[in-house]
């Protein structure tokens, strides 16, 4: 490894020995993790019974013990709460390589400051494992993710130590400054007599300082009048290699720095901090003149006016001890750069970053990793990739944008095939629509690859670049619906709501595999912007129904099932179809015969679908999306515009509409929040029998 020291390499290497020699547990955590979800555990990857092989971890019952450490102990601590991540996530699957580059930082964080009072403010989120494991939450993350365990995210409900339910970026500075300012207001009201004296420390990493969400609270840091630290966790990563001027700049400044220039740069920080008989600003000036002009990185900051120091050495936990310490007594907001390895101990994670930001389950076989479980099939997502890199070879105006989301939106082989045409401009959804809707003003036709709960970021900028100047966008929504243990800061429920009311804009969603071509095939020769959903699902390896593969036409739908004795209508949108077949046949068993259609487009709503609502019969749409503002409010609202008007009931008529009730859905299984919300084939086929009293 490069720029390490000795002692890292030591420290790297034993995490490596430990994770190699995991032994199967002889009771305990796969039963108990099944009995929860459901879900078998291969025995090769269970943690070990108890806390065996964890002599300092199993005496960590929450933060007051870690304090109780001695940095050496702490450095040990560090070793295996990386080695409990590891055998965690090979068994749960989560964000490893993340929360791997920031053990060394959390712990030292929690060691300086008191985080029951202080405050602890995280961005993206994904990086807290650590944080969750030492503020008494470690039996939980043992099902992490799953059902009766943790959530992969900071969270409130869970603990007093998350100050916000957060997974997405560019969030931590500003809410930290709305935090400091708020204290103030309460201070200068009198309603807090001690503000001021607690700290405040939002912790920034996987390239959300480029996200202009983060610059902008930057540019706003002049209105805090008080402590306040902000940690610059720098691994040159996002999701993938991060992107942009910015970017390469800090990749520069990594580049140029080896491990005793970032020694040296510690040594001289903790110099030049306030001492007995020196007052802080003394300190800050003596700081200014003798490093922090020196570096490129401080010159970017101090253009903005934040005072910066480092970058320094992310994972030497006795310096980031001192330089907490030292940072805790200034008066006013800084930033401490620290420099880390994304997946640092685990050397598949430090190899491949990308691949192991986020992961399935996987065990150990040597020093291969292999998948817990065999790859049921094709996913949404490989299917849109495909499917792209097929008609881009047809048409050479086909462009691919990302967000920081290459292999995620399924565009690595895009890439690959047409770099030239590819573009990722990091964790800034919004400059990437606009950037779409240059290209497409220009006489390209560009898709943009985006997970739905991000998209959502980019709202201004689909309605006035793109739905206002009526351009042919292509909106891949990745990840719509329910996204299963992510939870609801990454569930895509909103997507059809905010984008059905905008001019310009058809929204479709595939059902499988055939139709995944003809949706995006039509896509790419409409003229408009059509916005394509799908889920975080394996699609289905034969079309549903004989319909699948009649091409798409503007605001049709088409029939997935028939029956001349048909005495009610189930209308799904998108890949929920599945469900709606199933539910259907399933009635049929019982002499019940329905009609279900598959309505393909949530924007415009086929005239057709809403004369159905007028046949006497009783009708339940389908969704995978909330009920509010979704794709049954968007047929009601069509029925009530509908120029023979709309009869609720007549002759025993009724509507129902199934889809995710208004409230957030914890993290489970894909599966068990459908069932959870009522919109699989079982809830669906009783709808049926209520609605007809049966």
């Amino acid at each position: 490894m490069q720029n390490l020291s000795s002692e890292e390499q030591h420290q790297e290497s034993g995490v490596r020995r430990q994770v190699e020699t995991i032994r199967p547990a002889s009771a305990g955590p796969s039963a108990e993790l099944k009995a929860v979800t459901g879900v078998d555990v291969d025995p090769s990857t269970e943690l070990r019974a108890g806390w065996q092989g964890y002599p300092l971890l199993a005496g960590i019952n929450g933060v007051g013990d870690l304090k109780g450490l001695s940095v050496a102990q702490l450095k040990q601590l560090a070793d295996e709460i990386r080695q409990f991540i590891i055998e965690t996530v090979g068994r749960t699957g989560g964000h490893l390589a993340s929360s791997l580059g920031v053990v060394e930082i959390t712990l030292a964080l929690h060691y300086v400051f008191d985080f029951e009072k202080d405050k602890l403010v995280w961005d993206v989120g994904h990086q807290c494992y650590a944080h969750k494991i030492v503020t008494g939450r470690k039996e939980e993350f043992r099902n992490l993710r799953h059902a009766g365990g943790v959530s992969g995210f900071p969270n409130p409900e869970e603990s007093p130590y998350d100050q916000f339910a957060v997974g997405h970026a560019g969030t931590s500075i500003g809410t930290a400054i709305g935090l400091a300012l708020g204290e103030a207001l309460r201070q200068a009201q009198g309603e807090a007599k001690q503000a001021g004296q607690n700290k405040i420390v939002a912790l920034v990493g996987d390239g959300s300082i480029v996200n202009g969400a983060s610059f902008e609270s930057l540019n706003n840091l002049g209105l805090v009048k008080r402590q306040m630290l902000i940690v610059l966790n720098d691994n040159s990563m996002a999701i993938d290699a991060t992107q942009g001027a910015v970017a390469k700049y800090f990749s520069k400044i990594r580049l140029s720095q080896t491990y005793e220039d970032l020694r040296r740069t510690t040594s001289d920080i903790l110099e030049h901090t306030p001492v007995i008989g020196k007052t802080v600003e003394e300190a800050i000036e003596r700081i200014k003149k003798s490093i922090r002009m020196v570096l490129p990185a401080s010159q970017l900051f101090e253009s903005l006016n934040v005072p910066y120091f480092g970058p320094v050495d992310g994972h030497d936990i006795g310096a980031l001890v001192q330089l907490f310490r030292a940072m805790k007594q200034v008066n006013h907001p800084v930033i401490l750069h620290c420099h880390t390895k994304k997946g640092m101990g685990f050397t598949p994670a430090d190899s491949q970053p990308s691949k192991y930001h986020s992961t399935g389950p996987f065990k150990m076989n040597g020093d291969v990793v292999e998948p817990a479980t065999e790859k049921q099939g094709r996913s949404f997502t490989d299917a849109f990739g495909d499917e792209l890199v097929r008609l881009a070879e047809k048409d050479k105006k086909v462009v691919a944008i990302s967000s920081a989301m290459c292999e995620g939106t399924g565009l690595k082989k895009f890439r690959e095939r047409f770099p030239d045409r590819f573009y990722d401009v990091g964790i800034a959804e919004s400059a990437a629509v606009e950037i779409a809707a240059g290209l497409a003003k220009s006489g390209m036709r560009p898709v943009v690859c985006i997970y739905s709960t991000f998209l959502q970021r980019s709202f201004d900028q689909i309605f006035q670049e793109v739905s206002l100047q009526n351009l042919p966008v292509v909106f891949c929504i990745d990840r719509a619906g329910m996204v299963g243990a992510d939870g609801p800061t990454h569930h895509g429920l909103m997507d059809i709501g905010y984008l059905r009311m905008m001019p310009n804009l058809a929204l479709i969603s595939p059902a499988d595999a055939v139709e995944v071509g003809g949706a995006l095939g039509f896509a790419l020769s409409a003229d408009r912007a059509v916005c394509v959903r799908y889920p975080k699902e394996i699609i289905a390896s034969q079309q549903i129904a004989e319909s699948s593969s009649e091409p798409f036409v503007l605001g049709k739908s088409v029939v997935a099932r028939r029956s001349d004795k048909s005495v009610a209508v189930i209308i799904s949108y998108g890949s929920i179809l599945v469900e709606a077949i199933a539910a259907a046949r399933a009635l049929a068993e019982e002499g019940i015969e329905v009609d279900v259609i598959n309505a393909r487009f949530a924007a415009p709503i086929d005239s057709r679908i809403v004369e159905l609502l007028g046949s006497g019969k009783p009708v339940i749409t389908v969704e995978d999306h909330g009920v509010a503002c979704g794709f049954g409010s968007a047929v009601m609202e069509a029925a009530g515009q509908h120029s023979g008007g709309f009869v609720p009931q007549r002759d025993g008529g009724a509507v129902r509409m199934l889809g995710v009730p208004k409230r957030f859905v914890r993290h489970n299984s894909r599966n068990n929040q459908l069932m959870e919300v009522g919109i699989n084939a079982d809830k669906i086929a009783e709808t049926v029998c209520q609605m007809l009293n049966r």
